[in-house]
């Protein structure tokens, strides 16, 4: 939807938090007699939030749960991304003819001949976006980094540049009605099914992006993902047999190797399948991939993704708050050094996923007669409880036990105590490592998984 399409329009913005904040400053600044509603369902803790609506044009901040808002009465809903747009009351609305868009779409809308390069996943898709964006630094290319990173695109409106690498949430990609140049899908897996309604259309939704797009790069790892994208035209893949691939964490092309995982900068295979994904898309650009390389080292990881805060008495505190799903936390404990007692954190908004995946692999390590991975297990608030008693349903028993804390704090505490009396592995210098990779989000006792990442490392005392 394009600017002109809202003048003269009844408009409310839904969320008043950074999105609706940008949305109404290109509102401003574009359409300056256009007064707007900015519709939430919870008032903004401080006042000083919500200043940036113009009251001397009418707007309005309505604080009312979107069913009771009266959404029929509006001509158009700019939604924020975090509202589901399979709510009823949003349905019904555009049942009554009213038209839904997002910042995201209006941005594409109004920047046509703009190079983007959008990239999505369920775990990987801020690294990957990162990490392409300053890989193409290095290559001459001016690179802006946006979208749910943290930047909305509405934020960056007017910016001119050679190459828009836009990270896009299922959210964002689910009414995505823009055509980015090149999508990337690095990985899919089962998230956010409280905003999607179900699994299937949570896959349908990440998809959408592919399908509106020119060329869309996909994981030929996930055999799901290659049967979910198989009538592709536009697909094009990466960790396949004929170009870039990660094998045991060392990248190759075709059948040469071009880096060994030791000097990677980020920890993990699923963070050197990103790579891959990555070296992929800097190709089709007609750029040089391996040339790129050059500038890993000075790559600075994200923060709270498998961060290492320090190494204290021989215990490395790794902080790797992100992993809010089962199937990321396995990424983070096949990340870990081999041989080095884990102690796991695990736990935190009950949403009533399975960890099914989880007991899976731990099994299988059990049934080949390796070593457990993780050591010892800490519960944290609210599922806790549940996760441990699973796993030990499942006759999975680690030699350190399970650890059931009432909060982050003691959970610290407890591997402190833990770990306290393990002796150095000979190999590696480290007597312990501890893992913070809940497998689920920060509420109820954090805003954010930022906001829990940084209290492990204040009660770490790191």
């Amino acid at each position: 939807m394009q600017l002109s399409e809202l003048a003269g329009k009844k408009i409310a913005i839904l969320g008043a938090g950074r999105e609706g904040k940008a949305i109404r400053s290109v509102l401003a600044q574009q359409l300056p007699q256009l007064a707007v509603d900015v519709i939430c369902e919870q008032a903004p803790k401080i006042s000083n939030e919500i200043d940036w609506l113009l009251p001397e044009l009418g707007d309005q901040l309505r604080v009312v749960v979107f069913s009771e808002a009266g959404l029929s009465n509006y001509d158009v809903l700019i939604k924020s991304p975090g509202i589901s747009a399979y709510r009823e009351s949003i349905l019904r609305a555009v049942a009554e003819g009213v038209k839904v868009t997002s910042g995201t779409n209006i941005w594409f809308a109004e920047h046509p001949k703009a190079k983007t390069i959008c990239i999505t996943g369920t775990k990987g898709k801020s690294t990957s976006s990162a990490l392409l964006s300053h890989l193409l630094r290095s290559t001459g290319q001016q690179a802006e980094l946006a979208g749910n990173i943290g930047i909305p695109l509405m934020e960056r409106w007017g910016v001119s540049t050679d190459q828009w690498v836009i990270e896009m949430s299922s959210f964002q990609a689910a009414d995505f009605s823009g055509k980015a140049d090149i999508s990337v899908l690095v990985s899919l897996f089962a998230e956010h099914l409280d905003w999607h309604g179900n699994k299937q259309r949570y896959y349908a939704d990440k998809l959408n992006l592919l399908e509106n797009s020119e060329v869309a790069v996909v994981n030929a790892a996930d055999p799901n993902l290659l049967e979910l994208t198989t009538n592709l035209s536009n697909r094009v893949l990466f960790n396949h047999k004929q170009g870039w691939q990660q094998r045991f964490g060392d990248i190759y092309f075709a059948d040469q190797l071009v880096r060994e995982s030791q000097h990677l900068p980020l920890r993990g295979h699923h963070n050197a399948s990103n790579l891959c994904a990555v070296l992929t898309v800097i190709d089709l650009l007609g750029l040089d991939a391996r040339a790129s390389l050059l500038a890993l080292p000075d790559f600075v990881s994200l923060p709270h993704r498998l961060e290492t805060l320090a190494v204290c008495n021989g215990v490395e505190w790794i902080n790797d708050s992100i992993a809010t799903t089962p199937a990321a936390v396995i990424a983070g404990v096949q990340a870990m050094p081999a041989g080095v007692p884990l102690v796991l954190l695990l736990g935190g908004y009950e949403r009533g996923t399975g960890w099914q995946i989880f007991i899976d692999f731990l099994q299988g390590k059990i049934k080949t007669q390796e070593k457990l991975p993780v050591f010892a297990i800490i519960g944290l608030p609210d599922n806790g409880q549940r996760i441990l008693q699973e796993l030990k349903s499942a006759g999975i028993e680690p030699v350190g036990g399970y650890h059931l804390a009432e909060n982050l704090k003691a959970a610290v505490a407890k591997a402190h105590s833990i770990t306290g009396s393990l002796l150095p592995v000979s190999d590696s210098g480290l007597s312990a490592v501890v893992l913070l990779s809940p497998g689920a989000p920060s509420f109820s006792e954090f805003e954010n998984f930022e906001q829990r990442g940084e209290m492990f490392r204040h009660y770490a005392n790191l």
